[in-house]
């Protein structure tokens, strides 16, 4: 047995100011006012009677006529407020363009209709891409604030911030992505200059970076989209910032060109703004997801083997120091039965937390513990009485890896994504996953109380 609770940092912090949290604002949900036909009559003259069989006949005429214009009106009306109402009904409860109506397909589930429209319901099966970080500059008197990225069901991409306590209503960012988008996102800085990188591919297929900040909802187009690279929309992207390396704040990024099994690694300069190509990573599969972290100096890769349908890790174990360095096979994991799904990672302390989806879509949990290259897996990770986490070390040998502990059902083909932040002293993972196909929830849990969860929370859509 091994207790876990000595990897767990622990920092102070204390509660962060609302008053210099994100303004938030909606975007405009309104609908066009019906307007209704109008009929316009003359007024109707009636010359002097000059004998009565001449005004009972000219009277009848009249009658007749009245009665004509009166069936005229009634029509007109009548026509006018089905077009109305179907034009109203239309501008409240539209469609978005369909994705394959495959069982197998990410992001397919039976109910609701996957492509309805819904001002308060997150697109089916939606990418989520999540960060954690603190606004203050002095680290021991902040609280965590929490973004969550994922694409609403009218296809738009937006934000969802977490601070004071409490869940504030989305911003719109974009809509400029392709339905059913893979999401990936990171953060820098420090105080009001921090700022948000987040990936996504647009309606042409092509991988996109657009930056905004903490203290506006303001977005702007970053560099990657003029390499114009031809993602798979249905794989993941997963990008990881790593400070310096060689003296220059640098980022890697991981996308599938969605052919030959192959990933692929580009490189982010800041002192030169640009990406550029480097390794290739085969046998990946593209549709059950993959995950980078970059925590402790080796750079690591989760993936779902297209040849086995394991569940692997590789690693570079220098690449930050030594761009020649190769990536690494590492450690065996669990067999993935599903080809659809996600897999999320986040560092707590010394270990990474991994988190995937089954083939009946149930979110699994693994603790990955120790440094390269002597890692492990711990297979049946719990809290104790005493406070800490214990688990059995996996055997590095064995083929396959344990399969990880049960953490919450979620959609067929779903996308799962972690952060991990603080509360006060205490740290905590706080994953964010679909139970539905149009809500986005939240479940978390104390670093040092593994299998112990809070209820699901769900995000303001």
């Amino acid at each position: 047995m091994v207790c876990l609770a000595d990897y767990f940092n622990e920092v102070y912090y204390h509660e962060y100011d609302p008053n210099s949290a994100p303004q938030v604002r909606l975007p405009d949900g309104s609908q066009k006012e019906v307007v209704k036909p109008t009929v316009s009559m003359a007024a109707i003259y009636e010359p002097p009677r000059q004998s009565s069989v001449a005004y009972w006949k000219r009277r009848r005429f009249i009658i007749i006529a009245a009665a004509l214009a009166a069936v005229v009106i009634a029509v007109a009306v009548t026509v006018g407020l089905v077009v109305g109402l179907r034009n109203s009904k239309g501008a409240s409860s539209s469609t978005f363009p369909s994705n394959p109506t495959g069982s197998g397909s990410p992001g397919y589930y039976s109910d609701p209709p996957y492509n309805l429209v819904d001002e308060a319901w997150a697109y089916n099966g939606t990418a989520i891409s999540s960060l954690t970080y603190s606004p203050a500059r002095d680290q021991d008197s902040a609280a965590t604030n929490y973004i969550v990225f994922y694409q609403h069901s009218n296809g738009e991409l937006r934000r969802s911030t977490w601070n004071n306590s409490q869940w504030h209503d989305s911003q719109f960012i974009t809509n400029d992505a392709r339905p059913r988008t893979p999401l990936s996102s990171y953060w820098r800085g420090e105080g009001d200059g921090i700022s948000f990188n987040l990936f996504y591919v647009d309606k042409n297929k092509v991988l996109q970076e657009i930056r905004g900040s903490h203290s506006s909802n303001d977005w702007i187009n970053g560099t990657l989209g003029e390499l114009g690279i031809a993602v798979d929309p249905q794989s993941a992207i997963s990008v990881q910032f790593v400070g310096k390396c060689r003296g220059v704040d640098t980022a890697w990024l991981v996308y599938h060109t969605g052919k030959d099994n192959e990933a692929r690694v580009v490189y982010w300069n800041a002192q030169t703004d640009r990406w550029s190509a480097k390794e290739t990573i085969g046998d990946v599969s593209a549709t059950a997801g993959f995950s980078g972290e970059a925590n402790d100096g080796h750079w690591r890769f989760y993936y779902v083997s297209k040849r086995t349908q394991q569940l692997n890790v590789m690693v570079c174990p220098d690449c930050c120091s030594n761009p020649s360095t190769k990536w690494e096979q590492n450690i065996n994991g669990p067999s993935v039965s599903s080809e659809n799904g996600g897999i999320a990672v986040t560092p707590v302390g010394g270990p990474r937390i991994l988190f995937y989806l089954d083939d009946d879509g149930t979110v699994r949990e693994l603790n990955n513990t120790d440094t390269y290259p002597h890692e492990t897996w711990i297979e049946d990770a719990s809290s104790t009485s005493s406070g800490g986490n214990r688990g059995t070390r996996y055997d590095t040998n064995a083929s396959v890896g344990p399969e990880g502990s049960r953490v919450i059902k979620t959609i067929p083909g779903g996308r799962v994504s972690m952060a991990a932040g603080f509360r006060g002293k205490i740290q905590q993972l706080w994953l964010f996953y679909q139970s539905n196909g149009t809500d986005i929830s939240t479940k978390s849990r104390d670093a040092d109380a593994a299998g112990k969860w809070s209820a699901p929370v769900a995000l303001k859509i």
